[in-house]
């Protein structure tokens, strides 16, 4: 009888359940965030989340429409190094007047994974469009500050001089037409440095 008149005072004050969870608690760089959302009524209004770090910061407002019971959405970007940091984040999540929330782990597990904006820039690069070696240089010093590709050595030096082989464009085109792997790549672009064939 208690249960009743709660349910029913829940439903009259127009706060339904809802629950999150997402599809595994640990991620990889590269990997990308799925969140399942289950609500026991719908209302219309949107959930909307906020992604908060280990230091409290939060993401701007996510509304996301509501059209089922049971809904999976998937980020359209992955976690990337440039991005995120390692950590364990947690999704607080609002819906008609009800909360909840849960948690997951980003971790650095050496993976590879290239932010796919730069992609684009690599690409044009490659195809002799808008680009030029200076701009390819300044991404390679990216993927080095955030230790996408391990040079350390190199953090703290700046250079006038680029050289990038012309043929090394090929190897670009590959990658960014996904003939060659991020992993492929990167450490690929790492041992051209290191062997000092390429200068950034």
């Amino acid at each position: 009888m208690f249960f009743f008149s709660l349910f029913g005072l829940n439903n009259a004050l127009g706060a339904p359940s809802f629950s999150i969870q997402t599809d595994k608690t640990v991620y990889e760089y590269g990997d990308h965030l799925s969140i399942i959302f289950d609500v026991s009524e719908l209302t219309g209004d949107p959930i909307t989340i906020r992604i908060v770090d280990e230091s409290g910061t939060s993401s701007s407002p996510w509304p996301i429409p509501i059209t089922n019971l049971k809904t999976e959405i998937t980020a359209p970007v992955a976690f990337y190094k440039t991005i995120y940091k390692s950590g364990t984040y947690h999704i607080d999540a609002t819906y008609s007047g009800s909360n909840a929330t849960t948690m997951f782990t980003l971790i650095d597990s050496n993976k590879i994974a290239i932010p796919s904006y730069d992609k684009d820039i690599i690409k044009s690069w490659s195809e002799n469009k808008q680009y030029t070696d200076a701009s390819f240089a300044n991404v390679i010093r990216e993927f080095i500050q955030y230790n996408i590709i391990h040079i350390p050595e190199l953090n703290n030096q700046t250079t006038n001089s680029v050289h990038i082989p012309s043929w090394f464009k090929n190897d670009a085109k590959w990658w960014s037409d996904d003939l060659i792997s991020d992993n492929d790549f990167a450490l690929g672009i790492q041992y051209l440095i290191e062997s000092k064939i390429i200068t950034v």
